[in-house]
C-alpha cells in the first residue's frame, strides 16, 4: 500500500506525490469536496501527512476544530500534520492597511490565529507535540518549484504536530 499525502485546500497550490483537495473546482484539485467531509472519503489511521497551508482560518472556529480534530484522526500514528496560518500578532507589526488585507483577507477570513491559538487548537484535538515553526522559508513544501509557489511571509507563522 502506498502512502497517503493531503494537501488541504489546494488552490493552485499543487504539491506533486499528493492528493490535492479543495473545495473550488474551478481550480481543478484531485479531489473536490468540502474538507469537513474527509471521513467519506478516507479512513481513520489511513494517512502519512497532511498539508494546510492557509486552511483553518477560512473556517469558523467551531468548524475549524472540527477540521483539526478529523486531521488527527485521519493520521496514521507517527505522522504529521503541518499547518500553516497567518498570525495576527505578526501582521498588526505592519502597516494599518497591510494588517487588515491579511488579517480580515476581503472577508474570507473567518477566525483570527496567532500561535498560542493553534498550539492550543492542536492539542485538543489530540496532537501531544507540537512545533511552532518561526522561520517558514525552512518548511520544504512551501519551496516546491511550481510558479504557483506561495512564498512565506513574516506575517505567518506554522506548526508541525505529530500523532502519537
Amino acid at each position: 500500500m502506498s502512502d497517503i499525502f493531503l494537501n488541504l485546500g489546494c488552490s493552485a497550490f499543487k504539491l506533486p506525490g499528493f492528493i490535492n483537495i479543495d473545495i473550488d473546482e474551478s481550480v481543478e484539485p484531485d479531489l473536490c469536496i468540502d474538507l469537513l467531509k474527509l471521513d467519506d472519503h478516507f479512513d481513520d489511521n489511513s494517512v502519512d501527512f497532511i498539508f494546510a497551508g492557509h486552511v483553518f482560518e477560512h473556517f469558523k472556529k467551531q468548524d475549524s476544530q472540527q477540521l483539526m480534530n478529523i486531521c488527527f484522526k485521519k493520521l496514521k500514528s507517527h505522522r504529521n500534520l503541518l499547518a500553516v496560518v497567518p498570525d495576527y500578532t505578526k501582521a498588526i507589526k505592519e502597516h494599518v492597511n497591510t494588517a487588515e488585507r491579511i488579517i480580515m483577507a476581503g472577508g474570507d477570513h473567518l477566525m483570527l490565529f496567532h500561535k498560542d491559538r493553534m498550539r492550543d487548537m492542536l492539542f485538543s484535538a489530540g496532537f501531544r507535540h507540537a512545533y511552532h515553526i518561526e522561520d517558514l522559508k525552512e518548511i520544504p513544501y512551501l519551496l516546491v518549484s511550481n510558479t504557483n509557489d506561495p512564498r512565506p511571509d513574516h506575517w505567518q507563522t506554522g506548526f508541525i504536530a505529530l500523532k502519537t
